[in-house]
C-alpha cells in the first residue's frame, strides 16, 4: 500500500521534471534529490510491508512515511496547479495592455510563489530524509532478496490426503468432476480440467475428494499429488511429480535429465492421474515446459488444477473449468455446527438460533464456516455469541481474524502494488453494493491509482485492472451489457471484509442513524443512507458529521448520497449542504467529490451552493446529481486538474461555465438528463483528452459549430442536438464521426419547433454526412424530416 502512494510521488515529480517546472521555479536540484530518496525508500519496501504484521516498529515508520508521501503529493499537485493559473494569468494578459498595478501584482505573485515552493520542496525533502535514515535500524532486504515471502506461501503447502471427517455440500460437484475423469478414458490428448473459486471455497477439498475415490482409484494406476502455490518452478515441480511416482532424483541436478527421467517412467506406466494444487503461474512459457514432459502416457491420462484465476484456467485448461459456488445455507450451518458443538456438546436452543444468523454471515465460504464454528466451540454464553453476531469480522482479535482470511490475503499478496491500492479502495463502497465499473474506475483516475502505461489511455490502463481483479476472483456477480461488456459487480462478503481490514481507518462508510465518529487518519469517506428518518434526524446528522469531519483536512474522496439512487429515501436537506456550513474549503485535499439529491423540493435551486469548489484545486472527479441549478459558476473553470464532470439528471440545467474549454485535463463530461441545456461552452474542442461528451448543441457560430468534433477520440455515447444548425453534409463531414471508433451509441435529433421545410431540404444531405463508425451498436434518429433513409 506504501509502494503505491510512493508511485504517485514519483510519477508526479517525473511529470514536473519533465515539463521543466523545477528549473523554472529554481526547485530542480531538489526535486531530483527527492527522486532519488524515494527510489532508495522504496528498494526496501517488499520487505517491510512483509515484515510489518510481526514488528510493530516497522508498521509504524510505514505510517510515517505514509503520511509523509500523501503530504508530498499534496504540495507537488498543489505546486502543479498555482503554476498553471500563473501562466494562464499572464498569458491572458499578454496581448493586452495591462495597467503596472497588475504587473507589479504579478511579479509579486511569483515571488512569493518561488519563495513558498522553494522552501515546502525542501520541508518535504528533508522529512523523507530523515525516514529513510530509520530505515537502517530494520536491517530491511533490498528489492528481491526478501525472504518473508517463501514462509508465507511454503505454510500454504497441500497434500492427497483428507484431513476433513464430514465434507458438507460437495457430492455433486465430486460426482461431475469424476465423470469427466471417466469419460475421458479414450482421449488420447491430455485432459487438463481446472477447478476454480475464491479463497476458503474449499477447491482443494473437492481436489482431495475426488483423489482418493474409489472409481478414480480403480481408473487411474498412478496418482500423482503436487501442491505448487506461488513457486511455479519447473524443475522442481518436475522433481516433485518424480519422487511422487517412487523415482529416485538424489543423482538429478539438471533440468533436462529430470524431463527425460519422467518421460521414461510415464511411458512405461500405465494411465495417471496429476493433481496440481494451488496453481498461480499465469506464464504460458514455463506451464509449456512443465507440460511437455507430461504429454507422453497412454490414453485418458489426466490432470486436475485447483487456482483462484480464471487467467491460469484459460492458459492450462483443455476442458471446461468447474466453477466451485458457495455452501448452501443448510450445508454451511452443518458444517458450522460440526465445529461449534462437536460430538457430545448439547445444542442449546438459544445459542442455535444466534448460531444461524452467523452463519448467514458465512456467505456459503466454508473456511469462514470453519473457522467461525471453531472460535464458538470455546464461547459458551449468549453474550460471547452475540458479540460475534454482531461485530464484523475484521473487528475481532487479530488471531482469530487470521484463521479466518488467510487464504484471501495470500491471494491480495500476490497482488502488484498499484492492484492492491485499486482493489483495497473499493471498501469505500457497502457490502453488497453493485459497484458500477465505469464510476469505480474514474475514481481510482482521479486517486491516482492507475499507473501510467506507454501510450495507453488511463481508461484503458483501469479496464485491465478491473479485469485483474475480476478474474482472480475479487469481484462476483458481474453483470453486462447487450454488447457482452461488463457493466457492475458485487464483492463477496469476505473479500470485503478483507479490502476493509487492509485500508483500516483510511477508508469509512457511515449510515444515516449511526453515531458520527470520523477517526484522524480518514482519507475516503461516504455516507450510505437509510430510510425512515426525520427532518431533525437529518439536521442532528448532518450536524454532527460537519463537527466530525470539521478538524480532518485529509480527506481525498467524499461520496454523500451516493448510494441506492433509485431507491425512495429522503436525502439530506440540501440547507444542511451548503458548502459554507459543511466547510468543504477546508477539504482541500479533495480528489473525488459526489453530492446527490433524490427529492424535488431538497433540491438546490441556486449556484451558489457550489462556488466554494473553487477551493478544491485538487479535485479530479466531481458528480452532482439531481440539482435543480440552472446554471454553474463560473469558477469551476479553474480546477484545471479536474477529469471527469458528471452532472446526472440536472433538469433547470441551462448553462455551463463559458471558459469550459480551458480545463484542459477533462477526460469525460457526462451531462445525461440535463435536457434544458440550451447551447455548449464555446471552443469544446479544445478539449483533446475528453473521451466522453454525452450530448453536443450544434451552435450557428464559430466555436459552437458540429466541426468541434473533429478532433475529439469520444467513447461511450454521444447525442447531437440541433442538427438544424448544420448547413450541409461538408460541414456534416467535418464532425468526423467515421473515424471515432470507441463509440456504441448514437442519438442524432433536431429541434421540435423549426422551419419543417428548411429541415426536409437539408436533413437527408446531414444525415448521409455524419455516417457513424462501424463501431456503433445502437443508431437513434428523432425528429428527423427526411423522406428517406441514409445509404
Amino acid at each position: 500500500m506504501v509502494d503505491a502512494v510512493l508511485r504517485v510521488v514519483l510519477q508526479n515529480i517525473d511529470s514536473l521534471l519533465q515539463q521543466e517546472f523545477g528549473l523554472v521555479w529554481g526547485v530542480d536540484r531538489e526535486m531530483r534529490r527527492l527522486s532519488d530518496t524515494l527510489d532508495t525508500i522504496r528498494d526496501v519496501l517488499e520487505d517491510a510491508e512483509m515484515k510489518q504484521f510481526k514488528d510493530k516498529a516497522i508498521k509504524g515508520w510505514l505510517k510515517k512515511l505514509k503520511d509523509a508521501a500523501y503530504d508530498a503529493d499534496d504540495i507537488l499537485d498543489e505546486c502543479a496547479a498555482k503554476a498553471l493559473q500563473l501562466e494562464e494569468s499572464q498569458m491572458s494578459n499578454c496581448t493586452s495592455l495591462v495597467s503596472n498595478s497588475f504587473l507589479s501584482w504579478f511579479n509579486l505573485e511569483k515571488l512569493m510563489f518561488r519563495l513558498k515552493i522553494g522552501h515546502r520542496i525542501k520541508d518535504i525533502r528533508e522529512r523523507f530524509d530523515d525516514i529513510a535514515d530509520e530505515r537502517s535500524k530494520f536491517h530491511l532486504n533490498p528489492r528481491g532478496n526478501a525472504m518473508e515471502w517463501t514462509v508465507e506461501t511454503s505454510e500454504r503447502e497441500t497434500s492427497s490426503i483428507l484431513t476433513e471427517s464430514h465434507v458438507y455440500g460437495r457430492d455433486e460437484d465430486k460426482e461431475k468432476i469424476v465423470k469427466v475423469l471417466m469419460d475421458n478414458i479414450s482421449n488420447p490428448e491430455l485432459l487438463v480440467y481446472p477447478i476454480i473459486g475464491i479463497g476458503g471455497l474449499g477447491k482443494t477439498t473437492i481436489a482431495q475428494l475426488v483423489y482418493n475415490d474409489e472409481q478414480v482409484k480403480n481408473h487411474f494406476e498412478t496418482r500423482i499429488w503436487v501442491g505448487v502455490s506461488d513457486d511455479f518452478e519447473v524443475k522442481r515441480l518436475t522433481k516433485a511429480i518424480i519422487e511422487s511416482m517412487g523415482g529416485p532424483t538424489y543423482d538429478l541436478t539438471e533440468l533436462d535429465p529430470m524431463q527425460n527421467r519422467l518421460r521414461e517412467m510415464l511411458s512405461r506406466r500405465q494411465r495417471f492421474l496429476l493433481v496440481l494444487d494451488d496453481v498461480w503461474n499465469e506464464d504460458q512459457n514455463k506451464w509449456d515446459k512443465l507440460k511437455f514432459s507430461l504429454t507422453c502416457g497412454i490414453q485418458g491420462c489426466s490432470i486436475l488444477v485447483t487456482t483462484r484465476l480464471e487467467k491460469v484456467a484459460s492458459i492450462m485448461g483443455t476442458f471446461p473449468a468447474h466453477h466451485l459456488k458457495g455452501l448452501s445455507e443448510d450445508d454451511c450451518w452443518a458444517l458450522f455446527k460440526q465445529r461449534a458443538f462437536g460430538d457430545g456438546r448439547e445444542e442449546i436452543a438459544n445459542l442455535v438460533v444466534i448460531g444461524k444468523e452467523i452463519v448467514k454471515k458465512c456467505g456459503g465460504v466454508p473456511l469462514a464456516a470453519k473457522a467461525l464454528g471453531s472460535l464458538m466451540r470455546f464461547k459458551h454464553t449468549e453474550t460471547e455469541w452475540m458479540f460475534v453476531r454482531d461485530s464484523e469480522i475484521w473487528d475481532l482479535p487479530e488471531d482469530e481474524e487470521n484463521t479466518i482470511l488467510p487464504a484471501l490475503r495470500l491471494s491480495y499478496n500476490h497482488l502488484p502494488s498499484h492492484l492492491r491500492q485499486c482493489f483495497a479502495y473499493c471498501s469505500i463502497f457497502p457490502k453488497d453494493h453493485r459497484i458500477q465499473k465505469e464510476q469505480l474506475v474514474h475514481l481510482w483516475m482521479a486517486n491516482g491509482f492507475i499507473p501510467s502505461k506507454g501510450k495507453m489511455e488511463l481508461e484503458d490502463i483501469g479496464n485491465e485492472i478491473f479485469n485483474e481483479l475480476m478474474w482472480r476472483s475479487f469481484f462476483q456477480d458481474v453483470e453486462k451489457n447487450d454488447y457482452l461488456n461488463v457493466v457492475n459487480c458485487k464483492m463477496h462478503d469476505l473479500v470485503h471484509d478483507l479490502a476493509c481490514s487492509i485500508l483500516g481507518k483510511e477508508c469509512l462508510t457511515l449510515k444515516t442513524g449511526e453515531e458520527i465518529i470520523v477517526p484522524k487518519e480518514i482519507r475516503h469517506l461516504s455516507l450510505e443512507r437509510m430510510n425512515m428518518l426525520s427532518s431533525d434526524d437529518l439536521q442532528m446528522l448532518v450536524a454532527s458529521t460537519n463537527e466530525s469531519l470539521r478538524k480532518f483536512q485529509t480527506i481525498r474522496t467524499l461520496l454523500l448520497n451516493a448510494f441506492d439512487l433509485d431507491v425512495d429515501y429522503r436525502p439530506f436537506s440540501a440547507a444542511c449542504l451548503k458548502f459554507p456550513n459543511f466547510n468543504i474549503c477546508n477539504r482541500r485535499c479533495l480528489r473525488a467529490l459526489e453530492l446527490s439529491f433524490s427529492s424535488v423540493m431538497d433540491r438546490p435551486s441556486s449556484a451558489a451552493y457550489l462556488t466554494d469548489l473553487r477551493y478544491l484545486i485538487h479535485l479530479r472527479y466531481l458528480k452532482l446529481y439531481m440539482m435543480s441549478i440552472s446554471t454553474l459558476p463560473e469558477s469551476l473553470s479553474n480546477l484545471k486538474h479536474l477529469q471527469t464532470l458528471i452532472l446526472d439528471r440536472c433538469p433547470c440545467l441551462q448553462k455551463l461555465p463559458a471558459q469550459l474549454s480551458t480545463m484542459s485535463s477533462l477526460r469525460h463530461l457526462d451531462i445525461c438528463g440535463c435536457e434544458s441545456l440550451r447551447q455548449m461552452p464555446i471552443g469544446i474542442g479544445k478539449l483533446i483528452h475528453i473521451q466522453t461528451l454525452s450530448m453536443f448543441i450544434v451552435g450557428k457560430k464559430s466555436g459552437y459549430r458540429i466541426n468541434e468534433l473533429k478532433g475529439l477520440n469520444l467513447r461511450g455515447q454521444l447525442h447531437i442536438r440541433d442538427l438544424e444548425n448544420v448547413k450541409n453534409s461538408v460541414d456534416a463531414k467535418e464532425a468526423n464521426l467515421m473515424e471515432k471508433r470507441n463509440l456504441n451509441w448514437l442519438t442524432l435529433s433536431w429541434s421540435p419547433n423549426n422551419d419543417q421545410t428548411h429541415i426536409q431540404e437539408n436533413a437527408e444531405e446531414v444525415v448521409e454526412g455524419l455516417q457513424p463508425p462501424t463501431s456503433i451498436k445502437i443508431l437513434k434518429m428523432e425528429r428527423y424530416q427526411g423522406m428517406k433513409f441514409p445509404r
